[in-house]
């Protein structure tokens, strides 16, 4: 049976994995440069790798894609973490994966290749981002 799922997802950023919160939940691995204020600099930004996990700040710490993350992002730019709850009181596995996926298809990030050649499920998502989405725009859907 085919889901509809409707998710605003609120991101917000870590300098390092172990700060990642150990929730369900959606991430994404970005490099990005820092201004001469010190803040991170938005246009700098390059989108490594989306995923989901249950317990998201473990999967960081041990993730099998970490080397292409390194191999990937430009030398000079330091790599972050984002991350957005989808709790499992309201969303399950498959409703993370649907939503990866559908997040997958649009942005093909640099690492990994699942769903990046398009969305091809019977499942409808709507994904609403909020918090520090870039480099997300701010809203996506798959059929």
């Amino acid at each position: 049976m085919a889901r509809n799922i409707k998710v605003n997802l609120d991101w917000d950023l870590y300098v390092n994995p172990e700060d990642v919160p150990r929730r369900a939940g959606i991430y994404m691995v970005i490099a990005g440069l820092r201004t001469p204020n010190g803040k991170w600099d938005i246009s700098s930004y390059e989108l490594l790798d989306i995923g989901q996990s249950g317990e998201t700040g473990v999967r960081l710490d041990t993730h099998e894609r970490r080397n292409c993350w390194y191999e990937k992002k430009s030398s000079n730019k330091t790599i972050l973490f984002k991350f957005a709850p989808m709790p499992s009181e309201n969303y399950d596995e498959t409703d993370r994966r649907i939503v990866e996926c559908c997040l997958r298809a649009h942005t093909s990030p640099l690492c990994g290749t699942e769903c990046n050649e398009g969305y091809n499920r019977d499942d409808s998502v709507v994904i609403t981002n909020r918090g520090k989405p870039t480099p997300l725009s701010e809203t996506y859907s798959c059929p």
